[in-house]
């Protein structure tokens, strides 16, 4: 009696077996339908040099979307596209200037810290219509959203700032919205270009792509690169940096030879 209900357990195991060894087949012989696109996107380059006759430059960000792994399905649109070209944070204090007894000082001050040294971003068309507020909330899709204070005393206060920093980094380039900034030249294929102004800053920059089909996200991707200052003037600038002691009297026994080498060279 108890062989019997050995041996029925061995059976029913194998059954078992076999019933997900067909599952598994159905699954990989079922056409792959319902599967979402993907992208695929590349830089025109890896790396900007900044040199004394650097007065800007550009960069090409270009992709295709494609079908997911396993789909044999055409790739439809109509898609958008949304790029956000971010460089390394860092810290920025914007004051208030007030005038008193006929001069101006600085007066209020309030400290930002991991705002972008540079932030951009292209579409296709106006954000608010490709993705809603929450969506662009999740995905943290504006340059407010990466601003942060801890020392403003006031919510008024700190979206008064906030207001500032925005403007003074939109007027010297470093942050910026082009709407009609990504263009599709087929039914799956884009290209975003970007101008970088002379003084972008040194350091990796993210440019993320993200990719968009009535509203909803349907992929994204993360491409970095590098801009760098090479030769002299990155000599010059690493010193600086590295030994301001060094550097600053260097400076003082240059412009002192300078200024004795002019005045012998006048004097005859």
């Amino acid at each position: 009696m108890e062989r019997r209900r050995h041996i029925g357990a061995g059976r029913k195991g194998l059954t078992g077996w076999s019933f997900a060894l067909f599952v598994a087949a159905l699954v990989a012989l079922w056409p792959a339908t319902g599967m979402a696109e993907r992208l695929v996107s590349k830089l025109s380059v890896q790396e900007i040099s900044i040199n004394s006759s650097f007065s800007g430059g550009s960069i090409t960000l270009f992709g295709n979307v494609e079908n997911a792994v396993g789909s044999n399905e055409v790739v439809e649109g109509p898609f958008d596209i949304i790029v956000v070209i971010q460089g390394m944070a860092t810290d920025k204090v914007v004051r208030e200037k007030s005038r008193q007894a006929g001069v101006w000082l600085n007066a209020e001050q309030v400290t930002f810290s991991g705002v972008p040294s540079f932030y951009h971003v292209l579409s296709t068309r106006p954000i608010d219509k490709i993705i809603d507020a929450q969506m662009r909330a999740e995905l943290g899709i504006s340059l407010s959203a990466q601003i942060r204070s801890d020392d403003a005393p006031s919510d008024a206060v700190r979206q008064k700032f906030t207001a500032q920093l925005i403007r003074l980094m939109e007027q010297d380039n470093m942050y910026g919205i082009n709407p009609h900034g990504v263009a599709f030249h087929s039914d799956s294929f884009y290209s975003a270009n970007l101008a970088l102004p002379s003084d972008v800053p040194n350091g990796s920059f993210l440019a993320t792509t993200y990719l968009f089909r009535n509203g909803e996200l349907v992929d994204d991707n993360a491409e970095r690169f590098v801009v760098r200052t090479v030769g002299v003037e990155r000599f010059i600038a690493n010193s600086a940096r590295d030994y301001p002691l060094v550097y600053g009297i260097a400076c003082v026994l240059l412009a002192i030879f300078t200024g004795w080498l002019g005045g012998v060279a006048f004097r005859r």
